[in-house]
């Protein structure tokens, strides 16, 4: 194929408070085979008209209306041309070397289809992020490092499970594969998602410690308790990454922790007042079910992972993991 080693696909969606630092940062890489590939998701702030004359060297794809998250990415991944391809979100700032750590990582470990970047918060650079996705037995998701004080604990680079697409770089040929994001998902858990189909066909992530960038976090989508949209996605897609991706045997495995978890969940809804929240979520998932189903068996029959192998990749011990996450979220 034809163009760029890598390419570099930006989501931008009336983005212009954060295109200005990105597209800078970006283009200041010390890796030099590489295009910026910016998705304008039906922008309406004049955003795409300013990168043509700030940054001209961007390449612009511009969708007539706003086509969601994974719908948005889905976009540019069809139109990229590199070797390699990243997603990025908007609201980031990027090291010098963060491309050249990550296509090295890309080199250096054949079996790794994609890489984790160590992702601190912009506006806390001490504090992480991510320094990848973990995935628990339990069914549930964390970030690895979140809100941890940055530090040598995080300088080495391991295998993790999954890499959150605010910086993560794919081989052509995992997308191809595997496929692109889900666009059911709509703005939660896609990359986890893809991550996780991306595991059953035996492509590994590797966290690359060097490949540093700094997150708004939220800045864009917006999260948290203060967002029962989000929270409504988060816990229906939790369930559609489960039902989707998790092989037969770890779900006979894995029930006791799921249901145990699912008790957990549905306590600390109650106390706070999203008990609402958490049943609309469930019954999206029953709404959806027989579709959900239908991509699982093409899933599962794709899968080469073995259930050990996989499982050596799941972690256990989420309660306890969540109750550390939730101290920390108190004190920072």
């Amino acid at each position: 194929m034809n163009g760029p080693s890598v390419s570099l696909v930006v989501l931008s969606w009336n983005g212009m408070a954060h295109l200005d630092l990105c597209l800078s940062s970006l283009s200041r890489q010390t890796y030099a085979d590489y295009e910026i590939l910016l998705v304008d998701n039906g922008s309406s702030d004049g955003s795409k008209e300013w990168v043509e004359t700030h940054y001209p060297l961007v390449r612009i794809e511009r969708t007539e209306q706003n086509l969601g998250v994974p719908g948005g990415i889905n976009y540019g991944l069809a139109r990229a041309r590199g070797r390699y391809v990243a997603i990025l979100n908007n609201d980031i700032e990027v090291e010098p070397q963060w491309l050249a750590a990550s296509v090295g990582a890309l080199d250096q470990y054949p079996e790794a289809g994609f890489t984790a970047s160590r992702v601190r918060l912009f506006y806390r650079r001490d504090r992480l992020d991510t320094a990848g996705d973990l995935y628990f037995r339990a069914g549930y998701p964390a970030k690895r490092g979140w809100l941890h004080r940055d530090g040598p604990a995080f300088d080495a680079s391991r295998w993790v499970f999954g890499a959150c697409a605010v910086a993560a770089l794919y081989r052509r040929e995992l997308l191809e594969s595997v496929g692109f994001m889900d666009e059911d998902f709509e703005a939660c858990m896609e990359d986890l998602d893809l991550s996780f189909r991306a595991q059953l066909q035996g492509y590994k992530c590797r966290y690359v410690p060097a490949a540093i960038i700094y997150h708004k976090l939220g800045a864009t989508v917006g999260q948290g308790l203060s967002n029962p949209e989000h929270q409504l996605r988060f816990h229906r897609n939790i369930w559609l990454v489960r039902i989707k991706n998790l092989p037969t045997l770890l779900w006979i495995r894995y029930l006791p922790q799921m249901l145990v978890a699912e008790l957990a969940v549905f306590f600390a809804a109650s106390r706070s007042g999203r008990l609402k929240v958490l049943l609309q979520a469930r019954w999206e998932v029953l709404q959806g079910l027989r579709h959900t189903l239908a991509k699982r068996r093409e899933i599962q029959a794709r899968r080469t992972i073995s259930c050990r192998d996989l499982h050596a990749m799941i972690e256990t011990g989420w309660l306890a993991h969540r109750i550390r996450e939730k101290k920390l979220e108190a004190d920072v």
